[in-house]
């Protein structure tokens, strides 16, 4: 496609049809050919950018979208697209400004409040993003507006709403886009068992077949949620296994222990001293770590519930800073990067992450961030906030297991479709861990699920204290409050602390056999 032959709006309507076509790096090659012809212009501009999102080049999308929003700033639809990829990318401060100019502009776009909707979804503030979803979701054409449903059923999910959320998921079970994950969410509101008439319909769904696998995956695992209630735990084990074998991904544990390995190799004790004037003094953050499934929610829950607490949710800020400074490369070429860069500019990056967090929870004096895979990147989280706390929650490995295995964990966790896996990533992890305790010996504080269920007050009065809060009573009551919680534990911190979770892999002793013969060792059997 040579653009000087055709009109710019010709080459442009072309990008599509290749991209229908499968010619995915002829619509790319094209659309970069026309951005280097006309870089000033905000349609090409925008054009590339939707080639790079529909290939799920979001970081390089993002730069072509704002070029374009800077050419044309009163296109609101540029302005929607460059919001939403500022709320992907956790650019809190610059997504508000930029969707809210967008709907000004003009308030007819129902893109526009659908992306305000996201907005405030992310940054946890349900009732402003229902707020706008349903006002998106009037001016919505018609094949847009399940999407914009299912958004509102599971922001009333977040909040505790349940009879809502209900009812909401059910208004979607004719949409053939969205019913069988709407039943999957409805099966997960309530403890339901086998003779209920979801558990009815869930069935139906996986025996009509020709199902996409993540459909297929939630169906199974709702299934063997509702036969875990029931106290079938053969049949609800089963049904896990099933819905972890049709994404059929495998996990690189070779790659992780290499990753291990290189992490404690770099972070010598000189490290932290070498750069010591690189950091910010902040004691906002508070990053909540372990593995996915051990208490993270419920230590967030906690503190977000002191007068002087506030909950951020699981930010992936930490992890992108740290992988697009080290070039996918192991710490020691992040350590030069940072010389290179200077104090200045490591200083910056820290700035802007605690600007952030203001965002998220206002007024707080120690604000949480519980991205839990997050305990990757202490050493650098160490280094750009040395005041910040760092609580490292801990449960039962089997425990720990069976719940991750019960819910739609992505691929990103692969290593949790499969108990065997399970348990030789665990080394790793705990390899890991205790590399951070040596070098952050003060930094740390290690919560167990089990004495925290145990004891909640005296583990709570530990843990505020570690992270410099007076004691508030109010912590014990962070189920009481009604927020947004967007992780699978939504409906377990609507609950007080109680040990209904301890030592749940006894009834599945069995299947777990792989991984406790593993892990005996550190399961004190």
């Amino acid at each position: 496609m040579d653009p000087g032959q055709r009109s710019v709006e010709e080459a442009i309507n072309e990008l599509p049809r290749l991209l229908q076509m499968g010619r995915n790096e002829e619509a790319e090659a094209a659309a970069r050919a026309l951005q280097r012809q006309f870089p000033e212009r905000g349609d090409v501009n925008q054009a590339l950018a939707l080639v790079l999102l529909k290939l799920g080049k979001h970081g390089f999308a993002l730069r072509y979208a704002e070029a374009a929003a800077k050419a044309e700033p009163e296109n609101a639809g540029y302005l929607v697209n460059l919001g939403r990829l500022y709320v992907e990318y956790e650019m809190i401060e610059e997504a508000l400004p930029v969707l809210e100019k967008a709907l000004r502009i003009d308030p007819s776009l129902y893109q526009a409040p659908w992306a305000l909707g996201e907005f405030f979804h992310t940054a946890g503030n349900g009732k402003k993003a229902i707020h706008y979803l349903k006002q998106a979701l009037v001016a919505a054409r018609p094949e847009k507006k399940s999407d914009i449903q299912y958004s509102i059923a599971d922001c009333a999910s977040s909040l505790g709403e349940i009879d809502e959320a209900e009812r909401l998921y059910g208004d979607l079970s004719a949409s053939e886009r969205h019913r069988r994950r709407a039943l999957a969410q409805i099966a997960g509101l309530r403890k339901h068992k086998t003779d209920s008439d979801i558990f009815a319909s869930l069935q139906q769904e996986v025996r009509a077949g020709a199902l996409a696998s993540g459909d297929h995956a939630e169906l199974h695992l709702a299934i063997g949620r509702i036969y875990e209630n029931s106290g079938d735990y053969a049949k609800a084990f089963d049904h896990f296994r099933r819905s972890k074998s049709t994404l059929k991904i495998g996990f690189d544990l070779n790659g992780f222990r290499t990753v291990v390995d290189n992490i404690i190799e770099d972070y010598k004790p000189e490290v932290l001293p070498r750069f010591k004037d690189y950091g910010d003094s902040s004691r906002l953050p508070v990053f909540v770590v372990g593995m996915p499934r051990s208490g993270t929610t419920l230590t967030e829950q906690i503190i977000a519930a002191h007068a002087k607490g506030g909950g951020a949710g699981e930010l992936m800020r930490i992890g992108r800073m740290q992988r697009s400074l080290s070039e996918g490369k192991r710490p020691a070429h992040l350590f030069d990067r940072l010389a290179a860069g200077g104090p200045e500019r490591s200083r910056e990056l820290a700035a802007k992450y605690v600007s952030m967090l203001k965002l998220l929870a206002p007024g707080a004096e120690r604000a949480v961030d519980k991205m839990p895979h997050n305990f990757v990147t202490l050493g650098f989280i160490a280094l750009l906030f040395p005041n910040a706390r760092i609580v490292h929650c801990v449960r039962n490995p089997a425990d720990n297991f069976i719940s991750a295995f019960q819910n739609p964990m992505n691929p990103t966790h692969s290593y949790a479709y499969d108990p065997g896996n399970y348990a030789l990533c665990y080394k790793q992890y705990l390899r890991l861990m205790r590399h951070w305790q040596q070098l952050l010996p003060d930094r740390i504080f290690n919560l167990r699920y089990e004495e925290l269920t145990a004891d909640p007050e005296e583990k709570t009065r530990q843990l505020l204290k570690f992270i410099g809060l007076p004691w508030d009573a109010n912590c014990l009551r962070f189920h009481e409050r009604g927020t947004m919680v967007k992780t699978f534990s939504r409906q377990q911190v609507r609950e007080a602390v109680h040990q209904g979770s301890v030592d749940r892999w006894r009834n599945y002793e069995a299947e777990l056999q792989p991984l406790v013969e593993i892990l005996k060792d550190e399961m004190g059997l």
